[in-house]
């Protein structure tokens, strides 16, 4: 199996973007971009409200428009990926709500959003038992793998598309989304290869978080 590329695009990102968030970030990849605010702990509503633990809702907003069945299903996905990483037991009977802005799509929305919201909560403060980097690869129609694909070869077709989700302790897998159709192996391959690419990621938020508190210290 070949791979055409070897690495993400270039990241960027921009923390406490909102001054009524409780944390917020506009983050670009490449040519995506989106922007994530968190809201809370706050007092959770008596239909949402948990006894054990905090209640996640997350809302994705697209570009233009109302949201639709695409934009439900990465709602479910990241906040699948949020009570897995937020520390949701330390605030039972609170909500928190997470809000993804799509500003641009440039490919690969979901890993962005994913991404995005990982620095949106580091913004806020909010107690995480680790951090999460999202990596999205396709295979082409030549059977090769192409990490963080952009728009335009998203276009062209592809056999599947894979989103993996890790976190920051040991590398594990916290989320898992395919589109397509492959052999086990070429999965396998596929999940590695992000793996190996979501180091990049995690390198990206300390250099992020040692430019917001040097901004600070000044």
């Amino acid at each position: 199996m070949e791979t055409e590329q070897k690495s993400i695009r270039a990241l960027k990102c921009e923390q406490s973007v909102l001054s009524r968030a409780d944390g917020s970030v506009m983050f670009s990849q490449g040519n995506t971009v989106v922007m994530a605010s968190v809201y809370g702990p706050l007092e959770a509503k008596i239909q949402k409200e948990l006894s054990d633990r905090m209640y996640v809702e997350v809302n994705y907003k697209p570009k233009i428009g109302m949201p639709g069945v695409a934009e439900r299903g990465k709602e479910k996905l990241v906040k699948t990926t949020c009570n897995h990483i937020i520390l949701t037991n330390l605030h039972p009977r609170t909500a928190v709500c997470i809000t993804i802005q799509e500003m641009q799509d440039g490919g690969t929305l979901l890993s962005a959003s994913i991404n995005a919201v990982c620095l949106a909560l580091l913004d806020s403060g909010l107690p995480l038992q680790c951090l999460v980097a999202a990596v999205t690869c396709l295979v082409d129609k030549k059977d090769k793998i192409v990490l963080d694909p952009c728009i335009r070869t998203v276009k062209e077709g592809y056999k599947a598309m894979f989103t993996f989700a890790f976190d920051s302790q040991k590398y594990n897998l916290i989320l898992s989304h395919c589109e397509g159709q492959v052999p086990y192996t070429l999965f396998q391959e596929a999940m590695e290869l992000c793996q190996k690419a979501s180091h990049i990621i995690f390198d990206f938020y300390r250099q992020a978080v040692i430019r917001k508190f040097s901004k600070e210290l000044l």
